[in-house]
């Protein structure tokens, strides 16, 4: 019988905050058709994926070290989690405001809008909503 991993815990985290990120960057980038032009729409699309990227690379790199030693701490996750997101998503952003161009405005709108899905977490974990 196999034994209970917490890894398996963090990847259903990671598919609800997956949902309610795509959720909203899905929204805005809808708005941003109706009201911009195809360079507004190409900068959305790259602003949410620099929400959505980090925020998945972060939480399976928690599964991994979880998965490796069953006995980490959650703090030490927690901060993992944090460390990894944050650091691509400086990386992410340097990235493309150096070499691509978008329009900053709204991929730093999309970034925060998409990055709120986070805080749907709680709303769609209700069981008429979850995935597993």
């Amino acid at each position: 019988m196999k034994a209970y991993s917490g890894c398996n815990d963090i990847i259903s985290a990671a598919k609800i905050i997956l949902l309610g990120q795509l959720i909203l960057g899905f929204l805005f980038i809808i708005l941003i058709c109706i009201t911009n032009n195809a360079f507004g729409v190409k900068s959305a699309i790259i602003g949410v994926a620099i929400a959505i990227i980090p925020s998945l690379l972060g939480l399976s790199s928690a599964a991994y070290k979880l998965k490796k030693n069953r006995e980490a701490n959650i703090r030490y996750l927690a901060k993992l989690n944090s460390l990894v997101k944050w650091v691509y998503t400086a990386l992410m952003i340097l990235a493309v405001v150096r070499f691509i161009p978008v329009d900053n405005k709204i991929m730093l709108l999309a970034y925060s809008v998409t990055f709120l899905g986070c805080f749907l977490t709680p709303i769609l974990n209700k069981p008429q909503f979850r995935m597993t």
